[in-house]
């Protein structure tokens, strides 16, 4: 389910590359030109410059040189010592670490838009909820400011950063790019990377524990995107991690339920028909013109309270964008915008097969998301009066904290009295067996891999229920989705 990288089209002279990523040009005339960036060159395009990346599993890019001249790359970028680029007939800047020139680059060419005409920039970041609020936020920046580019799918990392960056051309009044993190200091390397007119975080909570550390770490690791916000930041105000490190004197927008917060979620219900939801947001008077309305009705098409405080959240940074208070058109344009906003693949995107509803959250757990899944469906499961089943994978990445998390998730799903748990994996059955302590409810089943809890859900599903399927990319849980369109039929 990873997102493929867009080709893009931009174009930088050879001097210009190796100003901007203090490399040294050791091949080529410096008024050689190219257009495109590619880190790949499979799908590298004439003309274009290759980076040579090193990657996971020893993979390194430098070992493709010469395919990538006979794809017909006009100039490579390579790490010191590392290039044969003159026996392939390729102009060449020479950079300490390409990964890093990588984002240098980008960051200048988000610089020379900038200083070609306006461009509102927002940042995106969280512990959980960042994509779908990342679709919310680029609708509604799109309602203010025009053409708008969005980060493509979850390219939210230290190459889809920059190579979103790379996708900025003429057309575009604004830009929305999430930014994500599964080591420290990735998003300080980011921040410095989009500088961006407003940053927002949405939460923090434990998420790839293994390689960021306690629950504080991952908070100063997540916090960091407000470090290089040049007009606003945008945080949760029952978020007290994130509260706690606004930087000071930050012009700050804040959401949330409390009394004082800018937009304030005051009501929200699940869609009397379907599976979208109901939410009604209210403005703080600073954020709305005078006559506007102080509440913004909402009918979404995503599920849960997440749904309710992400369209929050874009709200209230698309406000901090704008820096002026909203006018009546200008909030009935966000509100259509949001509307139209449709769930993300694999992220609590609900489908009816046949007449089952599937909630299809498979394509990463961590336990913030986990509970955010698991009240989404069984509130659904509440208002369509119907059964509630279960699929439950391991959240990955959790280091030292895996076991208690998992126990408490488990404990936590039990606590919902599902039709049928299946617990996926072994750090889920683990726990669940800690939990049940021998007294095994024949509703609650284990599976070793996504493969086999396949067929015992299948087994389980009846007419009307409500279905979820969560858990971490690791464990491939859309096997269970796709034996469930098998077994039930039509898709929607």
């Amino acid at each position: 389910m990873a997102t493929p990288i867009p080709a893009n089209d931009c174009a930088f002279r050879l001097d210009e590359i190796a100003a901007a990523t203090g490399g040294q040009i050791i091949f080529g005339a410096p008024d050689t030109r190219v257009r495109g960036v590619s880190i790949d060159t499979r799908t590298l395009n004439t003309g274009a410059l290759f980076v040579a990346l090193r990657g996971a599993q020893g993979r390194d890019g430098h070992t493709h040189l010469v395919e990538a001249a006979r794809r017909g790359a006009a100039a490579v970028l390579v790490a010191r010592g590392r290039s044969p680029a003159e026996a392939a007939g390729l102009a060449a800047v020479e950079v300490d670490d390409t990964l890093v020139a990588l984002g240098d680059l980008a960051r200048h060419h988000l610089h020379r838009t900038r200083a070609a005409r306006p461009l509102a920039s927002l940042a995106v970041g969280g512990a959980a909820g960042k994509t779908t609020t990342k679709e919310l936020c680029a609708a509604a920046v799109r309602a203010l400011f025009g053409e708008t580019l969005a980060t493509p799918g979850n390219l939210n990392n230290l190459i889809g950063v920059p190579m979103t960056i790379f996708l900025l051309g003429t057309p575009h009044r604004a830009a929305v790019l999430e930014c994500g993190t599964n080591t420290r200091g990735e998003i300080s390397r980011l921040a410095r990377m989009v500088e961006p007119d407003v940053a927002l975080v949405l939460n923090v909570d434990v998420e790839h524990s293994e390689g960021l550390g306690s629950l504080e770490e991952i908070a100063d690791e997540e916090a960091a995107l407000f470090a290089t916000a040049r007009h606003a930041v945008v945080a949760c105000a029952e978020e007290r991690l994130v509260m706690a490190r606004l930087p000071r004197g930050a012009e700050v927008v804040s959401f949330g339920t409390g009394a004082g917060c800018d937009v304030r979620v005051v009501a929200r219900e699940p869609a009397a028909a379907g599976a979208g939801s109901r939410a009604t947001l209210e403005l703080h008077p600073r954020l709305r013109a005078p006559g506007a309305p102080a509440r913004l009705e909402l009918s979404l098409a995503l599920l849960g309270e997440a749904a309710a405080r992400n369209a929050a959240a874009a709200l209230a940074a698309a406000a901090a964008l704008r820096a002026r208070a909203l006018e009546v058109a200008e909030l009935a344009a966000v509100a259509r915008a949001l509307a139209a906003v449709a769930p993300v693949a694999g992220r609590l995107n609900p489908r009816m097969l046949g007449d089952v509803l599937v909630i299809d959250d498979t394509y990463n757990a961590n336990p913030r998301s986990v509970r955010a899944a698991l009240a989404a469906a069984a509130e659904r499961a509440q208002a369509g009066r119907a059964r509630l089943i279960v699929a439950l994978g391991d959240m990955l990445e959790l280091g030292a904290l895996s076991a208690p998390m998992h126990a408490e998730i488990v404990r936590e799903t039990l606590g919902l009295n599902p039709a049928a748990f299946v617990a996926v994996g072994p750090e889920t059955t683990a726990a669940l067996e800690l939990a049940e302590r021998g007294q095994r409810d024949a509703r609650v089943l284990t599976a070793p891999d996504s493969a086999t809890a396949a067929a015992l859900v299948c087994a389980a599903v009846r007419a009307g229920d409500v279905v979820l399927v969560k858990g971490s990319r690791g464990l491939r849980m859309e096997r269970i989705i796709e034996a469930l369109e098998h077994k039930l039929g039509s898709r929607t």
